[in-house]
């Protein structure tokens, strides 16, 4: 069986995992991995602002995640360990099994060319970014600190992020409800598996 590699990038908020977490419980042809557990050590991260700049490329690492898909697309396990991003979190053991997709999501995931050329598919879920800002409020809750979102996770995306869309195959308008969102993205992957079906043309129910 040969694997094909899904990129989904968009910034934070725009329901990468929800997708991924979606497609992966109404199939089993779905492995599910997320770019950030191979964040380097939080420690090394440099300073913007008066905070921690989690929004660099710099903070990632990639070449460990390039030599997963690579064993991954050879047909054998991986055994890795999530990244604990919440206070008194421990990382937990992981294993990615070779399935027939493989979707890797994350917010910088094609910032690195070699990975960037080693994807079949790259999907940009769009959102603006005060849609960005008010699912961050949501997402974090009581922990969420609105001045690191307004003077760096913006910023910085700006800057490093949303320059992805051009390396994008396709751009899916992240706004809209989440059920259309997640039923473009199956229309994608779908036609990518069957590309001879008249898949594109059929709505979903």
């Amino acid at each position: 069986m040969k694997s094909i590699l899904v990129g989904i990038v968009g910034p934070s908020g725009s329901g990468k995992s929800t997708l991924c977490k979606t497609l992966v419980s109404e199939s089993d042809k779905y492995e599910h991995i997320k770019l950030d557990n191979y964040f380097k050590d939080p420690e090394t991260f440099p300073i913007m602002e008066g905070f921690k700049n989690w929004e660099l490329p710099s903070n990632l690492k990639f070449g460990e995640l390039i030599r997963d898909l690579e064993t991954l697309k050879n047909g054998q396990e991986v055994h890795t360990k999530s990244f604990p991003n919440k206070k008194g979190a421990e990382a937990e053991p992981i294993t990615l099994k070779p399935k027939q997709v493989i979707l890797i999501e994350g917010f910088m995931l094609f910032k690195n060319p070699e990975l960037r050329d080693m994807l079949d598919i790259k999907i940009y879920l769009d959102i603006p970014t005060e849609i960005m800002l008010e699912r961050r409020a949501i997402r974090f809750g009581a922990d969420h600190v609105n001045d690191y979102d307004t003077k760096v996770a913006i910023p910085e995306f700006l800057k490093y992020g949303i320059t992805q869309k051009d390396d994008a195959d396709y751009v899916v308008d992240a706004s809209r409800k989440q059920l259309e969102v997640i039923q473009e993205v199956r229309r994608i992957i779908d036609s990518a598996l069957n590309p001879k079906s008249p898949f594109n043309s059929i709505q979903d129910k």
